[in-house]
């Protein structure tokens, strides 16, 4: 089968454009691609992609993982919806040999376990701060026990596809610093970037430690004179947009720009013409909010014109059925349709209006907006109404005043675009000049940086490092709220929400959560929530240590964030307002999302099951993932070392507090057997255990820490064990690269070591493991917590904790360990999920 069978297949019998194909024929992906907007970069990437792991002969050298980043949501819900399509029907078609599992993850993921089938083929389409916080280690939006998994999957075996590039900023550096160092600190498969736009300037990926190749340029694809020769090509490159100032300007003045959205309203609809689209590209969400109240006023007795508002800040609940109904162009009536949108409108979103408003923006988003109008070249033929483009001036004499009206963008990128803007009368494809835009200055993500991001322990302080300066540009990173009610009483404003339940107090789903500039909610906590009495403590964060509700005061990127519906806040025409007028809001869960929050020391509910059957389970199911059925595991990875690892992973739960937790739990279970699961709920927040006459609590006990001691006081002389003993204490994402004692912990009264709920010297009781071995019964040794070697009862030196992890980390680097962990959890959620599921 060639390509053009197999892509017509899939895109309902079009064929691919020579481009595309040489896409999928080449021996390497590109590491650039530059095309005009409107001839189907994403099919191209996508589909040769798939086709690429379709072929035998190509399957083994194509990444397994195909991550596709983009800079914002609405580009990936859109994304995703053309991607199931061709994906479907290349599976209708019998096209496709291996399954391919499809992911979106934009702050709260559709699928909570996509990371659950590394072996698998698999597309994950995201956002860059999704996407890239996940690369970095630190997650957005997650537990932070689950960043390893993430970090893992998103680093090895994987094709990055970055588009729309010129809106990503330090995202665009990031990206290229992250590929070097994939290459210098290896992973397990290949690991491929491929950037693309439009408007791509490539000066960005020339980095420290990912440099320019000797031959002195990057290995690129383009349109050619063969693809030119396509009609449809050809007229969407030579299609006319003409040019004109509009009769208004971006006023500076406070009085000016309370009637600027008036104003504006005035113009549009003065230049709309009827029955088509007509597009509103304004560069601050409560500039269209404005517009867009006033072009409804306007328009109240107009018959069957529609008004639509399209930005980034509203709930997927109500965005994705406002976005559905703008973008259909098919549905237009007969008055038209005046759609008002911000940046999230410009790039990669398939819409082609008749006029287009758009305010002065940098260079790159000017050619972008452009290419929403007349984007299929038929303006002016065929009775078709001729296009129009009116740009909208932003008075910048006053560099001062006018700075804090330009946001996001600074004066000079609005100079400079000017310069360029106010000479052309036509900005159609053939028309637009090469605009070189200087580079900006950015944080660089150093190979020590990365390093050190890879252990995911939090400062004495609970502080994590911060890695927003790698992701976006300081003031365009935001935080995820979500709404749900509670009772909280007239006298008692400070009353908490209830503990996380899935049927009563569910954790958020992606469809709930809004995205909030992180400066304008620090606003609305600081100024609205706190100066008023009457909604005070409205707004709340989880904390996993505590496993409490705690107020919302130091607001970071990526956070979720609670908020009481009377908080208001959002409107579900407007999308966020940030007014507390705008309330109460009513919550939108779907009711589908099976996610706890996540805690320091809660376990897994599941069926009762004896620690001895757990092992045997999960230490077949990693023999099972290693032989897993067109796998084609890089061969590099120690599958002997994962095993062994799973057979030995939950031994600690043999220790008298964990068992305590069981039959506190299930007063049932047999006292003659060790139990791994009591079957109840698994919440298991006090661990209690007989000291004397006393009951002793020990909270925070984590039962890895003890099956990882364990094995090291048992294996001393095996050069695998600190591998295998590494494997065994992370494979909950709670102790990784160190071991010390928590805040919230028992103290011993006679003075002795302690973490994690275990004392020194605490007894573990022998057990069978199931595989031939044993664990004797010892005398856990905390001793491996402190700072540099120690020496053990015996005399002998024993390297600490830290500097086994240090070792480890340097000699497979953090990417590939990172997989290794990921593997054994993998083993471990599989093992258990067969019990679970009888």
């Amino acid at each position: 089968m060639n390509y053009k069978t197999f892509f017509k297949s899939a895109t309902d019998g079009f064929k691919p454009y020579p481009y595309q194909t040489r896409l999928a024929e080449a021996e390497l992906f590109p590491e650039v691609l530059s095309v005009p907007t409107g001839v189907g970069k994403t099919a191209a990437v996508i589909l040769a992609w798939m086709y690429r792991r379709h072929l035998d002969e190509s399957a083994s050298q194509t990444p397994r993982r195909l991550i596709y980043c983009l800079p914002m949501r609405t580009l990936v819900e859109q994304t995703h919806e053309v991607t199931r399509l061709w994906r479907d029907q290349l599976q209708q078609a019998g096209l496709l040999k291996r399954p391919v599992n499809l992911h979106v993850l934009m702050g709260g993921e559709e699928d909570t376990r996509w990371y659950a089938s590394p072996e698998k083929d698999a597309i994950l389409i995201g956002t860059q701060d999704m996407l890239l916080s996940r690369a970095l280690n630190r997650g957005y939006g997650m537990s932070r026990y689950r960043w390893p998994i993430d970090f893992s999957l998103v680093n090895n075996d994987c094709l990055w596809v970055l588009d729309e590039t010129q809106l990503m900023g330090v995202g665009l550096t990031t990206s290229a610093q992250l590929q070097g160092l994939r290459e210098k600190l290896q992973t397990y498969g290949n690991c491929q970037t491929l950037w693309m736009s439009a408007t791509l300037n490539p000066d960005p990926l020339n980095t420290v430690d990912h440099p320019l190749p000797k031959t002195g340029k990057w290995l690129s694809e383009q349109i050619e004179a063969d693809d030119r020769e396509d009609d449809r090509v050809e007229n969407l490159l030579t299609a006319s947009k003409p040019l004109l100032p509009a009769s208004l300007a971006v006023p500076t003045d406070s009085a000016s720009r309370k009637k600027y959205p008036q104003q504006l309203a005035e113009q549009v609809l003065k230049s709309h013409q009827a029955g088509t689209l007509t597009l509103v590209v304004l560069n601050r969400v409560d500039r269209t909010q404005e517009t867009f109240r006033q072009l409804q006023k306007q328009t109240e007795k107009e018959n069957g014109l529609e008004i639509k508002l399209i930005h980034s800040r509203f709930r997927p609940h109500e965005r994705g059925h406002i976005q559905s109904e703008a973008l259909k162009e098919q549905s237009i009536p007969p008055a038209g349709r005046i759609l008002v949108a911000t940046q999230a409108i410009e790039a990669g979103v398939d819409i082609s209006a008749t006029t287009l408003f758009t305010e002065l923006a940098p260079w790159s988003s000017l050619v972008q907006r452009f290419g929403r109008c007349n984007r299929k070249g038929i303006c002016g033929t065929d009775n078709h109404p001729s296009a129009q483009i009116f740009w909208i001036d932003l008075d910048t004499e006053n560099a001062r005043q006018a700075a804090p009206i330009a946001l996001p963008y600074t004066i000079e990128e609005m100079d400079r675009a000017r310069d360029v803007i106010r000479n052309l009368t036509d900005v159609g494809p053939q028309s637009l000049p090469k605009v070189t835009e200087p580079e900006p200055i950015v944080h660089v993500l150093r190979r020590k940086d990365l390093i050190e991001l890879f252990d995911t322990t939090p400062d004495l302080s609970g502080n994590d490092l911060d890695i927003s300066r790698y992701i976006r540009e300081a003031d365009d990173t935001s935080v995820q709220v979500y709404w749900r009610g509670w009772e909280i009483g007239e006298s008692n404003r400070k009353r908490e929400p209830p503990q996380p339940d899935l049927d009563t107090f569910p954790a958020p789903d992606r469809q709930e959560l809004c995205a909030v500039s992180i400066t304008q909610f620090k606003e609305f906590v600081s100024k609205t929530l706190k100066k008023n009495d009457k909604t005070k403590s409205l707004a709340w964060v989880w904390n996993p240590l505590e496993n409490e509700w705690e107020e919302c005061r130091n607001v970071r990127p990526g956070q979720i964030v609670l908020l009481h519906q009377q908080a208001g806040g959002y409107d579900k025409e407007l999308g966020w307002t940030g007014e507390i007028s705008d309330g109460p809001v009513k919550p939108c869960s779907s009711g589908k999302n099976e996610t706890f929050l996540p805690a320091m020391d809660q376990e897994e509910p599941g069926t009762a099951i004896t620690i001895q059957t757990h092992l045997n389970e999960v230490g077949t199911s990693a023999i099972q993932l290693q032989q897993a059925e067109d796998a084609q595991w890089d061969t590099a990875i120690p599958w002997e070392e994962i095993i062994r690892a799973a057979w030995w992973h939950d031994v600690g739960k043999a220790h008298p507090a964990f068992q305590g937790a069981m039959r506190g739990a299930n007063s049932e279970l047999p006292e003659d057997q060790l139990w791994a699961k009591s079957g109840r709920n698994g919440g298991y927040l006090q661990y209690m255990m007989k000291g004397g006459e006393e009951t002793i609590n020990r909270r925070g006990f984590r039962h890895e820490l003890a099956s990882a001691l364990a094995f090291l006081q048992q294996h001393a002389a095996d050069p695998t064990v600190n591998l295998i003993a590494y494997l065994i204490a992370s494979h909950h994402g709670k102790v990784r690269m160190s071991i010390r004692c928590l805040p919230n912990e028992t103290k011993p009264k006679d003075g002795r070591l302690f973490a994690r709920g275990l004392w020194d010297h605490d007894e573990l009781p022998a057990l069978e493991i199931g595989n031939g071995e044993v664990s004797q019964a010892v005398n856990l040794e905390l001793s491996v917590m402190q700072l540099g070697d120690t020496c053990n009862e015996a005399g002998q030196t024993c390297p600490s904790w830290l500097s086994r992890t240090l070792q480890l980390r340097d000699q497979y680097g953090p990417f590939r360990l990172a997989f290794l962990e990921t593997l054994i959890r993998i083993a471990d959620w599989r093992g258990s999920s067969k019990r679970d599921a009888q």
